[in-house]
């Protein structure tokens, strides 16, 4: 897979070594904002990047390039990506995907007249604990109520408490603790029970945006409480608690390093079974595997999956009257 990287932040400082470890990526360029251009020179050398473009057209135009790595603000994912499917290059695009179903189901449709793969970096599906979480299911019998927590304070939270706003606490922007954090816990929800039949979000709101909360979704016969937060840590420990017994997920709900099997009549399993210590290393490789494999039936199964994400995150943004990206005023 001949990659081209899209962005410097944060999140691909994180990637590009665990990417670097996957033998068939190949980093062929990166295109650079403009803004900082000493930080892109410096991802070149480091990871030996063959080309870098400060022109997003001419990045795309690159023909060594066939799949790019979108890791730009959140309001910025449709635009980009929609150009670089027009281009006929496969997207991985970090999350959330888009910030509305609409935009998403134009990108699927999009896609699929380009004859590309689209799919959502959310490291947490891709897991092999994931997997064998999915199956410890049938053995806490029938599910009652699921917990999910993932809180982090936020390096960018004293800032904006100074009112310097930077995209993740940017309405316009697409960001706010739902769209940053709490995704994970969705998506975890959305993977183990589907769609649910309500969806409220009740959030703390500063400057507009909400810093934290607790999003409550509700399915026939059991509840699920997400909570996200960028203005508070906690230890992370999430729960789903069935009759006949309990899982308990130790540490955030986006790495899923170890959980526990708790029956009610006595007995425990814990497992820990992911293949690499980094999270995002396993996302890489079967993303990779996905694109070389044109597995377009798992990507349109993911892409649902995605699009019901952004189906919770739009009604839980409405019934808490948030709005950001394009809606924001």
């Amino acid at each position: 897979m001949n990659i081209g990287i899209v962005g410097a932040g944060k999140i691909v400082k994180e990637a590009l070594p665990i990417m670097e470890q996957i033998p068939d990526i190949v980093f062929q360029s990166i295109v650079s904002s403009g803004r900082n251009p000493q930080n892109f020179e410096a991802l070149q050398k480091q990871f030996n990047i063959k080309t870098v473009y400060e022109d997003y057209d001419k990045f795309l135009a690159d023909e060594n390039i066939d799949t790019i790595y979108l890791a730009v603000p959140n309001h910025l994912h449709f635009t980009y990506a929609r150009k670089a499917i027009e281009q006929q290059k496969n997207v991985i695009c970090e999350k959330p995907f888009t910030l509305t179903k609409e935009e998403l189901e134009t990108l699927k449709s999009l896609a699929e007249t380009h004859s590309v793969i689209i799919i959502e970096a959310i490291t947490n599906l891709y897991l092999s604990n994931f997997d064998v979480l999915k199956q410890s299911l049938k053995e806490i019998g029938t599910c009652k109520i699921a917990q999910f927590n993932y809180s982090q304070y936020s390096s960018r939270y004293d800032n904006f408490k100074q009112g310097i706003i930077q995209p993740a606490f940017d309405p316009q922007k697409g960001g706010g603790a739902l769209m940053d954090i709490n995704v994970y816990n969705i998506h975890l929800a959305i993977g183990l029970f589907g769609m649910p039949k309500g969806v409220a979000y009740f959030a703390n709101v500063e400057n507009h945006i909400d810093t934290s909360g607790i999003l409550q979704l509700d399915y026939d016969g059991m509840k699920v409480v997400c909570i996200g937060a960028k203005d508070s840590s906690s230890d992370n420990q999430s729960y789903i608690q069935g009759e006949a017994a309990t899982i308990q997920i130790k540490g955030p709900t986006n790495e899923l390093n170890e959980f526990e099997l708790k029956y009610h009549t006595g007995g425990t399993q814990v497992f820990k079974v992911n293949q690499h210590e980094h999270r995002m290393y396993e996302e890489f490789v079967k993303i990779t595997e996905i694109i070389q494999n044109k597995n377009y039936d798992f990507v349109r199964q993911q892409l649902e999956h995605s699009i019901h994400v952004i189906e919770v995150l739009e009604l839980a943004l409405d019934s808490a009257n948030i709005k950001v990206g394009p809606s924001y005023k």
